[in-house]
């Protein structure tokens, strides 16, 4: 699903924050009880740029059934928000977006993709808050738990610093 459906789809719904799918609960923390029903490492928001949880999906890997499920989660409201993707490396849930690149940032270590959703040759990292984009990266896996595919989009409204600080917020859950 391209990440821009994915914004779309989660800027506009206010469905249940709710798990889906029976993941294990009881810890309090959904980053947590989602960490151990999938076997890639799951990472929570620690900066979420002051914006309120909007949604929190757990859904089925339908580019790959029978595969690890895929986190969707919202933060902001429906005309002004962040979503987080997180699925399988291996497995990538999420199918392929193709957002105009631009120059690649480091987020914790690790080489990350920017793109701008803009249609027209002359987009530039100034112009991210006007059209929107998305942040992707592959996290290393642990011992246990394998690399995570991550991705951080907005439709617009956030610069991409903005996005950076978000995506450098991200830790990876604590599997004790």
């Amino acid at each position: 699903m391209a990440l821009g459906a994915i914004v779309a789809f989660i800027l506009v719904s206010f469905i249940s924050s709710s798990m889906e799918m029976g993941m294990a609960m009881g810890s309090g923390n959904k980053y947590s009880d989602l960490q151990t029903g999938v076997t890639y490492s799951v990472y929570q928001p620690t900066n979420t740029l002051g914006l309120p949880p909007l949604t929190f999906q757990v859904r089925p890997c339908r580019l790959h059934p029978g595969h690890d499920a895929l986190l969707l989660a919202g933060f902001g409201g429906m005309d002004h928000g962040i979503a987080l993707v997180e699925t399988s490396a291996q497995y990538n849930c999420t199918g392929l977006d193709n957002p105009r690149p631009l120059p690649g940032v480091t987020i914790n270590g690790i080489k990350a993709k920017v793109g701008i959703y803009c249609i027209v040759n002359t987009c530039k990292a100034s112009d991210f808050s006007q059209y929107g984009g998305e942040i992707t990266f592959i996290t290393a896996g642990t011992k246990t738990l394998k690399p995570t595919f991550i991705r951080v989009g907005t439709q617009g409204g956030f610069t991409l610093n903005q996005l950076i600080a978000f995506s450098k917020g991200l830790k990876l859950v604590n599997t004790k």
